[in-house]
């Protein structure tokens, strides 16, 4: 991301928090979070670049990711003790 301010949004996830994806013959994929009151919806230009596809792929890939970390802690019985990171995360 290039200089400037940095937006940060949390969204507390529970049993009533939903994602889809929202594919349309004439224009781009809607991708969206939903979480109590917040709708976060992910669009694209009408004209999607190289850029976007690796946008796309690295989406998925850390998606991937925390599934399985989600997983790995339900199997365990394992409880992290805070629902909030205090460091940052590897984004790619």
């Amino acid at each position: 991301m290039a200089g400037g301010r940095m937006s940060a949004l949390s969204l507390p996830i529970d049993a009533g928090a939903s994602v889809e994806f929202k594919p349309f013959r004439a224009r781009t994929p809607l991708f969206t979070v939903s979480a109590g009151r917040v709708l976060v919806t992910l669009t694209l230009p009408e004209r999607v670049s190289a850029s976007d596809v690796e946008f796309a792929r690295g989406l998925a890939s850390q998606a991937a990711a925390y599934a399985v970390e989600v997983e790995r802690l339900y199997r365990s019985g394992r409880r992290p003790s805070s629902g909030r990171s205090s460091g940052k995360g590897k984004a790619a």
